[in-house]
């Protein structure tokens, strides 16, 4: 049965593509074939093409890209002639009949919307993550709550961020100074954490000795990180005493990473370089709080 049916849809396909042939055939000799003045196919028929009011003339093809692209990609809902001088604008049902149906149906929630926001109806209000829209008439209602299904999103009205009750506006951290925070942390997180040159296990201290003997055996120093045996690396060492205060340690490590993680960020993001954090690390820094990672595991020393 599936063998008879690929049978049919091959027939009707080769049908198909003689019939066109045929047609192209008597037109190229009526010299009737058509040319698209935007992809320049010259082997198109009548019914190949689109006119518009001001006998601009493309082809369905090209059309429906445009149609379809604009939409998908940009969100656009009404579209004007190709022709980049004319204002004539391509109909919904000339699009109903050129776009798939899913796609139409979502095209026309998109232009019905868009026509009731050029209509400035008072009070009327769109979701920002979807086609939704609804009036709200009381001033009070401080939150715009999408009943689309398949969003669902609660966004502030004031700010249009998301629903951040009970934060003010003012006190509601952006999606940048999220990122940037995030990034400077992790990296200030990462100064103090120390990671065994043998079994690659991390670790830091809260006190004790800077001789740091990890659980596979491995020694190292924890002030320069570098692999020992005994003691005698501390010997007569500015750097690296035995019992040097691991929180000032920590502290000159972390506010050195904040510096460095600042500015790598505003290399990689120039726009950040007046970006003013609400939540900065540094705050954490400046009170002489160590910043823990959870990741970590505290590691084991020995006298």
């Amino acid at each position: 049965m599936n063998y008879y049916f690929v049978f049919l849809i091959t027939e009707y396909l080769k049908r198909k593509k003689e019939f066109r042939d045929e047609q192209i055939r008597i037109a190229t000799e009526n010299h009737t074939l058509q040319t698209c003045d935007c992809c320049c196919d010259d082997q198109l028929l009548n019914d190949d093409m689109i006119n518009c009011d001001n006998n601009h003339r493309f082809c369905l093809t090209c059309i429906r890209s445009y149609i379809e692209n604009g939409f998908l990609s940009n969100g656009e809902c009404f579209f004007t002639c190709l022709n980049p001088s004319c204002k004539y604008e391509y109909s919904t049902s000339l699009m109903g009949h050129l776009l798939a149906p899913t796609l139409f149906s979502r095209l026309l929630t998109k232009v019905q919307l868009e026509e009731l926001r050029r209509a400035n109806i008072p009070n009327f209000e769109q979701c920002k993550f979807c086609t939704f829209g609804t009036i709200i008439d009381d001033p009070n209602v401080r939150i715009f709550r999408c009943l689309n299904q398949e969003c669902l999103k609660e966004t502030c009205r004031t700010c249009g961020e998301p629903n951040h009750i009970p934060l003010r506006c003012d006190e509601v951290e952006k999606k940048d100074e999220l990122d940037m925070r995030t990034f400077i942390e992790n990296r200030v997180s990462e100064a103090m954490i120390r990671v065994c040159y043998k079994c690659k296990q991390r670790f830091y201290k809260l006190e004790g000795c800077n001789k740091m003997t990890c659980a596979c055996g491995a020694s190292m120093c924890y002030i320069c990180r570098q692999p020992i045996t005994g003691y005698e690396h501390f010997n007569n060492n500015n750097k690296c005493g035995a019992t040097l205060d691991v929180v000032q340690l920590h502290q000159e490590e972390m506010n050195s990473a904040y510096e460095e993680a600042k500015q790598a960020y505003i290399e990689r993001h120039p726009e950040a370089s007046d970006l003013v954090l609400k939540y900065d690390p540094q705050q954490h820094l400046n009170a002489n709080k160590p910043m823990r990672t959870q990741k970590a595991k505290r590691g084991r020393h020995r006298h």
